[in-house]
């Protein structure tokens, strides 16, 4: 038997594992999980990124579709508004007066200009404005009736076309760096003009519009302007300014120009009122407009004509102009930069 000395050690008792043992067992198990895991975030964001570029392929061909769809019935439209202005009855030599279908010229200049806004369509409008011009004033010819049937008709023409061109200049207004700036121009009695600018126009940045207004003649609709730009009028003693003949169917959108190589500007006339035809047509002017008559003849005026010149950036293109080759190639560089 042995001794007490030679006996095994009592049993100790086991000892506790510590957060390192435990993360050594459970580390597998762990890798495991968070494999796992990662793999359904994976799996998730990949399904989720599958679902949002079939998305955008769905929106995109709708989209493509519909931009296909509108300008195929647009185009159709174009076409037939064209032949049916252009027909033979509308033209016909053998009734250049009658009402009806001079009417029908109206409206189909109506129905161009809502849907097909930057399409230059100045000349039919500026062609029939003339005639109705023509037949308004001339005695010899019309009776009186017809005479008030061709003011109203050319009032609503003119109508139509202010919409449009304040349109264009609403939507330019939005762009940043854009002023716009009012400009009233008077002929007297004794055919004096004078041009009344609100100098005070300026955008939130401060800029104003370096652009002075000249005014050469009112006559029936047309204003005959120049344009001094005041930093080549200073640079160049022998500066000429170009001269423009404004009308209602000026549109600021294809009818604007290039002063400097970052600006252009562009003119829209909003108003035109001759004070002889408050006598001659009183019945046919707008009743809202007849105080306004009134006040310009007691004044002694004997033209009035309101006028927006408007300034915006000239990187702006366009929906006539293209941009010439070394300015793209200069804009990749600059971006590339």
């Amino acid at each position: 038997m042995m001794s007490d000395e030679q006996s095994p050690k009592s049993e100790q008792p086991p000892k506790k594992k510590d957060l390192w043992d435990i993360m050594q067992a459970l580390g597998p198990a762990l890798i495991a999980a968070t494999v796992a895991i990662m793999g359904s975030v994976y799996s998730y964001q990949q399904a989720q990124m599958t679902k949002a570029s079939e998305m955008r392929e769905v929106y995109t061909k709708i989209m493509t579709e519909r931009e296909s769809s509108d300008n195929s019935i647009r185009a159709n439209m174009f076409q037939m508004l064209f032949t049916a202005m252009f027909s033979k009855d509308v033209t016909s030599t053998n009734n250049p007066d009658n009402i009806r279908l001079i009417k029908q010229r109206v409206m189909f200049l109506d129905v161009l200009s809502r849907n097909f806004d930057t399409v230059d369509i100045k000349p039919l409008f500026e062609e029939l404005d003339g005639d109705l011009t023509a037949k308004i004033y001339n005695d010899q010819s019309y009776s009186d009736s017809l005479q008030k049937d061709y003011f109203a008709m050319r009032s609503e023409l003119r109508r139509i076309g202010r919409n449009l061109s304040v349109k264009q200049l609403n939507a330019l207004a939005s762009l940043p760096g854009t002023v716009v700036k009012s400009i009233v121009l008077l002929e007297d009695k004794d055919k004096n003009l004078v041009v009344m600018q609100d100098e005070s126009s300026a955008n939130s940045n401060g800029d104003t519009i370096p652009v002075e207004i000249k005014a050469q003649s009112l006559d029936d609709g047309k204003v005959e302007i120049t344009l001094e730009y005041q930093k080549t009028k200073a640079s160049d003693q022998g500066f000429k300014a170009p001269s423009f003949v404004i009308t209602f169917y000026d549109m600021p959108y294809i009818d604007n120009s290039i002063i400097d190589k970052d600006m252009r500007v562009g003119v829209v006339l909003t108003k035109y009122a001759t004070t002889k035809d408050l006598e001659l047509f009183r019945d046919r002017i707008d009743r809202r407009l007849i105080k306004d008559y009134e006040d310009l003849k007691s004044g002694g005026i004997a033209k009035y004509a309101e006028l927006r010149l408007i300034k915006f950036p000239a990187k702006y293109t366009g929906h006539r102009d293209r941009p010439y080759l070394q300015d793209i190639l200069q804009n990749l560089v600059e971006e590339e930069k």
